[in-house]
């Protein structure tokens, strides 16, 4: 009676009788025909245990609980790593958790995988990996010959291996398990990925049970865990059928990593700045902080997004190509970060591990490069409305020109097809027009500051292409948490050069228009600003600042950033400067560029 419901499978399995061993010319793997007869009427897990050859992996499997599940009706095939093949007391170690997922499922594949003519295929095991499953006469699984195939039996069909099949982790799996990293001194990271970690009971997959006291319990629970890390950093380590590449940082590479990134991020228990109120300078904007937390934070954020590579991005698909093709100077993370020197990223490596959805790198030594992860260069254009925090004294517009002459820009810079700049026009003859912009998201980091002026290209204006004569004052906060001013001057030997030959100009066409005018003096304010190149788009150099305090994330509603003053400070009364210089502001961006890209850019011309 104990078969009755094995009836069906059986006579099916008998079906499967007529091929049994692994090749058709080698008789040392085949089975009488009254072993197949008895094999079809038994289930797996009687095949198995009554198998002298198979006493090791049967041991295993019951000592799990699997051997139930091996002795019910549903259809499942077994590869049995046969006695000799594989070291039993490696797997004895494990726990029944790691035991059962690495070993056990690692074996078991749900419906009939039957070795017959020729087969490729990958099968999806039940702990959901997969393994290759190939042959014409002669199969192996994982790269591993089978001795007997198709063994039959009322509930699937048992192939035997001279070996095992390696079990890999995730990525998601090698990371949390801190069984799998033992040794390798990551527990920094791991403990940092793992406190984003949840698991909850997925309800609508449960079996449900009774009621126990007024609760809901469940005869299958089925717990789900997500990470929403993983999720942030748009990462599915998690997912087999996925391929990623990781740099695993040991706690060496943390802390020398987070150490340095945390120099960036540097806060104030209340960050004060500059507001504006219309045309006015309000009062000073504060904002209390948890400034420890946001340190931490930010530091930990920017340690951990561009650790992993999708390897089907086409950036990344050299990691997994052999040998690499042509183009592996550039790496794209998940964050869609571009890494400009994967080769200095990967040398880091001590050891390189296989997973079952790609590779890891396990590194004492993050080398990326701070201007392309978390301290970027910073443009600031004047045309955006949000970036404007008041234009003073003059009329502002928009222009933009498109396709502009290739001789007044540059067309190696990206975006040339349309160029914009903000048109501050002074709206009376004593207006001396100012243009205020914010400079959000800096970090406390040391900046090269450059301004990009326009050339006048107002359709239809007819004003006389004159140079600027501009003064920067930079508004921040300092390392006690008051506002300061600081003015950028150009005291170069060219910017004095430039100004003597202008004024010199400016003096000869005011005598010669009217001789008995007296020449005014320059305004103090005006000896060491800046002049730009009326012919062209161009680019000047104000000066290095360093800001003692981040802004990074405050720029909400109160605008807690710093901002720059830009205006001509003289006035028609100095008719020199006047008929030197315009008054007209023709802005394009204010650029900041951090001072190691400076640095780096100036050793590799």
């Amino acid at each position: 009676m104990k078969k009755s419901k094995y009836i069906g499978m059986a006579v099916m399995a008998a079906g499967m009788l007529a091929t049994v061993s692994c090749t058709d010319f080698d008789d040392y793997n085949k089975v009488s025909a009254d072993g197949e007869m008895q094999s079809a009427n038994q289930t797996l897990w009687e095949n198995i245990a009554q198998n002298p050859q198979l006493t090791d992996f049967a041991a295993l499997v019951k000592r799990v609980g699997f051997d139930t599940e091996l002795n019910q009706s549903r259809c499942y095939t077994v590869w049995a790593p046969l006695n000799g093949t594989f070291d039993a007391s490696v797997f004895q170690g494990l726990d029944n958790k790691a035991l059962m997922r690495q070993f056990v499922q690692n074996h078991v594949a749900s419906y009939s995988h039957r070795a017959s003519g020729t087969i490729g295929e990958r099968v999806l095991m039940l702990n959901e990996k997969s393994y290759g499953f190939e042959g014409t006469s002669a199969y192996t699984f994982d790269e591993v010959p089978l001795k007997d195939c198709n063994l039959p039996s009322t509930n699937g069909l048992l192939h035997t291996l001279n070996g095992v099949a390696t079990f890999y982790p995730s990525i998601y799996e090698f990371v949390t398990d801190s069984m799998l990293t033992k040794g390798m001194e990551v527990d920094t990271l791991q403990k940092f990925f793992r406190n984003y970690e949840t698991t909850y009971l997925d309800t609508e997959a449960s079996v449900l049970g009774s009621i126990v006291n007024g609760m809901q319990t469940y005869v299958d629970s089925v717990m789900i865990t997500e990470n929403m890390l993983w999720q942030s950093l748009n990462a599915k380590i998690q997912v087999e059928d996925s391929t990623y590449s990781f740099l695993m940082p040991t706690n060496k590479a943390w802390e020398s990593a987070y150490n340095t990134i945390k120099s960036y991020y540097n806060y104030l228990p209340t960050m004060t700045a500059q507001t504006f109120n219309g045309n006015n300078v309000g009062t000073n904007a504060t904002m209390p902080l948890d400034n420890a937390y946001w340190q931490d934070s930010l530091s930990n954020r920017y340690l951990t997004r561009n650790l992993i590579f999708s390897n089907n991005n086409p950036y990344n698909q050299w990691l997994v190509k052999s040998p690499a093709p042509i183009g592996t100077d550039t790496l794209c993370t998940t964050t869609r970060t571009k890494l400009s020197n994967p080769q200095e990223l990967l040398a880091q490596a001590k050891q390189t591990l296989k997973m079952s959805n790609g590779k890891a790198y396990l590194v004492d030594s993050l080398a990326f490069l701070s201007w392309e992860t978390y301290s970027p260069e910073m443009r600031f254009n004047a045309t955006s409305s949000v970036l404007q925090a008041r234009v003073l004294t003059g009329n502002a517009q928009t222009v933009r020109v498109n396709n502009p002459d290739p001789s007044i820009v540059d067309l190696s810079e990206e975006n040339t097809n349309t160029l914009s700049y903000l048109w501050v026009e002074p709206n009376g003859g004593y207006a001396k027009p100012e243009l205020d912009l914010f400079l959000p998201d800096v970090c406390s980091t040391t900046y090269d500051f450059y301004c990009v002026f326009a050339p006048s290209l107002e359709t239809g204006r007819l004003t006389p292409a004159m140079p600027n004569r501009v003064v920067f004052t930079l508004n921040y906060c300092d390392a006690n948490g008051k506002l300061q001013n600081y003015v950028f001057k150009d005291e170069s030997e060219e910017g004095k050069k430039k100004f003597d030959e202008y004024y010199e100009t400016g003096k000869q066409i005011v005598l010669a228009t009217d001789p008995n005018t007296k020449f005014a003096n320059p305004d103090a304010a005006t000896l060491t600003a800046f002049s730009n190149d009326v012919t062209k788009v161009d680019t000047v150099y104000l000066g290095e600042f360093t800001f003692p305090v981040s802004y990074y994330g405050l720029d909400g509603t109160d605008r807690i950033c710093p901002n720059i003053k830009i205006t001509s400070p003289f006035s028609q009364f100095n008719k020199g400067l006047f008929a030197a210089f315009s008054r007209d502001l023709r802005i394009v961006a204010i650029v900041l560029k951090p001072k190691e890209l400076v640095e780096y850019e100036e050793t590799n011309k």
